[in-house]
C-alpha cells in the first residue's frame, strides 16, 4: 500500500499536472498517461541494477548474478539485484552502492537543462524524458529514504556506515530539492506553447 501511494505521489501525479496542464488534446494525453507508468515500472528497477553493475565493472570487481526485472506477475515489486564480487576496499563498496544515487542526480541535471531548452513537443516524447529523467530518478529520492527509516538494510543502510548519517541526508534533502526544482520548472515549461494545442498536437 505504502508503495503505491509513494508511486502515485512521485510518478502518476507529476505526469497528470503535466498532461492537465499542457498544450495536448485528451486524444493524445490519456494514450501517455496509460503507457508512461506502466514504462516507468520496467525502466526502473534495471536502470537502478544496472548502474549498480556498471560501477561495480569500473571499480575492478564482477557481477556473478543479476535479476533486473522484478516477477511483477505474481506480485513482486522491488525484488531486483546484482551479486557482485571482489570489491575487497571499502572505497569499492561505496562506489558500487551509491552508483544509483550518483545517476540519478545526473538525470535530473540532463532532465532540466533538456526539457527547459523546448528539444520537442511532442507529447509522448516529453513525458517520456520526463518520466525517466526526473521522475524515475526521483523515486529512489523518496522510495528509499522511507524504506530505510522503516528499517529496511538496502542502499542507503550501507551508504549510511560509510559516510555517516548527516552526510547521507545532507545529500538526500538537496536530491528532493533538486527534484521539486525539476518538477515545478518543467511543468512551468509547458503550461502553454505560443502555438495552438491542434498545432502542437500535430508534429
Amino acid at each position: 500500500m505504502l508503495i503505491t501511494i509513494e508511486i502515485l505521489v512521485v510518478v502518476v501525479m507529476p505526469l497528470l499536472l503535466l498532461y492537465i496542464k499542457g498544450p495536448w488534446p485528451l486524444s493524445t494525453s490519456i494514450p501517455c498517461l496509460l503507457s508512461l507508468p506502466l514504462l516507468w515500472y520496467l525502466t526502473y528497477a534495471p536502470i537502478h541494477e544496472l548502474s549498480h553493475a556498471a560501477a561495480t565493472y569500473v571499480v575492478g570487481g564482477q557481477v556473478v548474478y543479476m535479476k533486473l526485472i522484478p516477477r511483477f506477475w505474481i506480485g513482486e515489486f522491488g525484488r531486483a539485484w546484482i551479486t557482485p564480487v571482489g570489491l575487497t576496499e571499502g572505497w569499492q563498496q561505496f562506489i558500487m552502492t551509491a552508483s544509483p544515487y550518483i545517476l540519478d542526480v545526473v538525470c535530473l541535471t540532463a532532465g532540466i537543462f533538456v526539457l527547459q531548452r523546448g528539444f520537442s513537443k511532442n507529447a509522448f516524447v516529453v513525458g517520456l524524458v520526463f518520466m525517466l529523467l526526473c521522475l524515475r530518478p526521483a523515486f529512489d529520492f523518496v522510495c528509499e529514504p522511507i524504506a530505510f527509516l522503516s528499517g529496511d538494510k538496502g542502499d542507503l543502510f550501507y551508504i549510511e556506515g560509510y559516510i555517516g548519517s548527516l552526510m547521507m541526508w545532507l545529500f538526500l534533502l538537496l536530491s528532493i530539492g533538486l527534484f521539486l526544482f525539476a518538477v515545478v520548472s518543467i511543468l512551468r515549461r509547458f503550461v502553454g506553447f505560443p502555438e495552438t494545442p491542434s498545432r502542437t498536437a500535430s508534429r
